[in-house]
């Protein structure tokens, strides 16, 4: 794990003491660490600028953004839901999960390929 992991991985635990309050926070910093490159972007529903507008309006239910370290590949989901908990999850790998079949976007690198 590297330094970029590490803070997202302790910020990640400690999200669930409060985890409404803690989203667009950490959805904040995510969005910086994206544009500094530090993470990618790998799958989302729709692109970070729109996930306030989206919650507002409950078109969906739920709104899921997959990012990817790119030192060491480390992947971290934070997904919100607009009746329910937010989730912050870091994962291994992505083998088990059918990413582009559980979004209902198609926004990410995993996209553009």
């Amino acid at each position: 794990m590297c330094g970029n992991c590490f803070i997202l991985t302790e910020l990640f635990k400690t999200a669930d003491s409060n985890p409404h309050q803690n989203y667009f926070p950490i959805l904040a910093l995510l969005k910086e660490m994206n544009k500094q490159s530090r993470i990618d972007l790998f799958a989302g529903d729709c692109p970070l600028e729109e996930v306030e507008r989206h919650l507002s309006e409950e078109k969906h239910y739920t709104i899921q953004h997959y990012f990817k370290c790119v030192d060491c590949n480390q992947y971290f989901l934070i997904g919100a839901c607009i009746r329910g908990m937010p989730i912050y999850k870091c994962l291994d790998d992505l083998k088990d999960l059918k990413v582009k079949s559980t979004l209902w976007g198609s926004c990410g690198s995993i996209f553009e390929e």
